[in-house]
C-alpha cells in the first residue's frame, strides 16, 4: 500500500516506527519538513498485545510526532486489529491537546468479534437501525464511550467479502466490520463504507489489494 501511494505520487514514506514488546519505540528514516504527505509506518513487534496496551503505544508515537515534528493533524490507515486499537486510542488515550485525527481508514477491522474467537459467520446481523443484534463486551464498551470520538474525523471503512457464503473475509465477518457505523456514523463529519468482493478480499490480502489501494489514495489525497 505504501509503495502504491509512492508510485501514484501521492505520498512518500518518511519514517518507520518500530514498537518493541516493552513499548519502546525506535524510529528509522528521515522526515524532511518540506516533504508533502509523509507516511509513517508503524510496526508492533508484539502484534498480539491487548488493545489498550497497543493504544498506549500508538499514543506514544502520536505524542512524539507532535513534539518532534509539530504535527497538528494526521490521517491513520489501519489493518485488522489496528482498527480497534485506533478506536480505543481515540476514545480513551486521545486528549484535548492531541493532534486532530483528520481521516481514519480501518481495513478489515474486527469491531465486534473475530471468527474462531468470538464470532461465527452468518450468526449476527444488523438491525434496521444499524445496531448489531449480538454485541461482545469490547463493542459494548466502545458504545458507552463513543461520544469521545473526535467529531471532525472522516471515515472510510473498508471490509472484504469472499463471496463464498460466509459474508466475511475469512477472519472478520461483514457484520463485525460494519458494526463501526452504529458507533460513529452519526457522530463524525462523514462515514463511508467500501466492500471489496471476491477471492482477493481475503483478510490477509486486503492491505495489499489494488482496489483498496486506489480507494485509500483517493480518500486521503484525492489522487
Amino acid at each position: 500500500m505504501i509503495q502504491a501511494a509512492e508510485q501514484a505520487g501521492a505520498a512518500k514514506k518518511a519514517l518507520i516506527a518500530r514498537v518493541e514488546p516493552d513499548g519502546k519505540v525506535n524510529y528509522q528514516g528521515t522526515w524532511n519538513f518540506t516533504q508533502k504527505h509523509p507516511i509513517i509506518q508503524v510496526i508492533f513487534k508484539n502484534n498480539t498485545a491487548e488493545i489498550p496496551t497497543e493504544a498506549r503505544w500508538l499514543n506514544t508515537i502520536v505524542n512524539h510526532l507532535q513534539s518532534a515534528y509539530a504535527i497538528s493533524e494526521f490521517n491513520l490507515v489501519s489493518h485488522s486489529m489496528g482498527g480497534p486499537v485506533t478506536l480505543y486510542w481515540a476514545l480513551h488515550e486521545r486528549s484535548a491537546s492531541s493532534p486532530t485525527l483528520k481521516k481514519f481508514v480501518p481495513i478489515a477491522g474486527p469491531f465486534n468479534g473475530v471468527i474462531y474467537i468470538d464470532d461465527t459467520p452468518n450468526t449476527n446481523n444488523l438491525t434496521s437501525s444499524g445496531n448489531p443484534k449480538l454485541q461482545n463486551s469490547a463493542y459494548r464498551s466502545y458504545y458507552r464511550a463513543r461520544m469521545h470520538f473526535p467529531t471532525e474525523t472522516k471515515i472510510l471503512n473498508i471490509y472484504g467479502n469472499l463471496e463464498d457464503g460466509s459474508n466475511s473475509d475469512s477472519l472478520v465477518t461483514n457484520v463485525s466490520a460494519r458494526s463501526l457505523a452504529y458507533l460513529l456514523q452519526k457522530h463524525v463529519t462523514s462515514y463511508k463504507e467500501l466492500m471489496i468482493k471476491g477471492p482477493n478480499a481475503r483478510h490477509s490480502q486486503l492491505h495489499n489489494n489494488a482496489e483498496v489501494n486506489r480507494a485509500v489514495i483517493r480518500f486521503l489525497w484525492n489522487r
